[in-house]
């Protein structure tokens, strides 16, 4: 009877054991996606980046809400969900990466690891980011290492091999998004993290084994930070355009047809001839 019992226990024992282990092994797992994966545009605290922080992000999302984002976040959007539209607007309208290669496994090993960052309240970060001042030299710099003119310390291709922005003389590739706007939506640190581990496999794999350095890394955002800046300016200063033509054209229309108005016909056109009747009458 008691060699029973200590049978039982014994396994009792190993089957804790191994659910203990596998536990372990599957937040190892869950860890590693997400470093090789979410790490470019997320914390693991509740400060914001590019994406939101994942402190707590399994107290405010159900696991089943979180695989279809993570599966197909824009597809979660277009089906009208309310706090992925929330979500997409909040920051920007950034599309994030559709991950459908992840197995049921994998998706769950990811959740199981951002169960244990807890809650994110206490970690956010709210402290105020100071702008970041680029010298001439960094931003055009920069602009040579965007375009290849300047070739990358270690061999990999140039941006507009793939990307384009709206600057002068500047002609790029359309395989990738446009980056005009890409420094207001991510700011330097997401700049530099989607340079250092981009979630894009053609991106990633183009210089996996060509990184381009931190110096390089900076004289890029400083770059895409001009670009957007001499965009906005010059958005800016077409509406002030259009708008001051806008008003100036109407108030010679309303001159014209004032002008017009006054040289109008004051009398009827059978004024004339009523005259006559009257006189001949008289």
């Amino acid at each position: 009877m008691k060699a029973n019992s200590y049978r039982i226990l014994k396994r009792l024992v190993l089957g804790a054991s191994l659910v203990f282990v596998s536990t372990q092994i599957q937040a190892q797992d869950g860890a590693d996606l997400f470093n090789k994966n979410c790490a470019v545009c997320h914390k693991t605290t509740g400060a914001k980046f590019v994406g939101p922080g994942m402190a707590g992000i399994t107290e405010k999302r159900s696991a089943s809400w979180l695989k279809s984002w993570i599966k197909d976040s824009q597809g979660l959007i277009a089906s009208g969900d309310a706090d992925a539209k929330a979500i997409y607007a909040e920051y920007n309208n950034q599309v994030m990466p559709p991950f459908p290669q992840f197995s049921d496994a994998e998706m769950t090993a990811l959740i199981d690891y951002l169960g244990t960052l807890g809650g994110g309240d206490a970690a956010a970060d709210t402290t105020p980011v100071a702008e970041i001042i680029y010298t001439d030299l960094q931003i055009k710099e920069g602009e040579k290492f965007f375009t290849g003119q300047k070739s990358f310390f270690n061999g990999g291709p140039s941006c507009t091999s793939c990307h384009d922005v709206a600057a002068p003389g500047i002609e790029g590739g359309y395989l990738a998004k446009d980056l005009t706007d890409v420094y207001t939506r991510l700011g330097e640190a997401g700049i530099m993290a989607m340079i250092t581990n981009a979630p894009f496999p053609a991106m990633n794999s183009a210089y996996v084994n060509n990184p381009v350095g931190e110096h390089e890394q900076k004289s890029i955002a400083g770059f895409l930070k001009s670009v957007s800046k001499n965009t906005v300016e010059t958005k800016t200063s077409s509406v002030l355009m259009m708008t001051t033509l806008g008003f100036g054209g109407f108030f010679i229309v309303l001159i014209l047809i004032m002008i017009i108005w006054r040289e109008r016909k004051k009398n009827s056109v059978k004024s004339q001839i009523f005259a006559r009747q009257i006189r001949s009458i008289n």
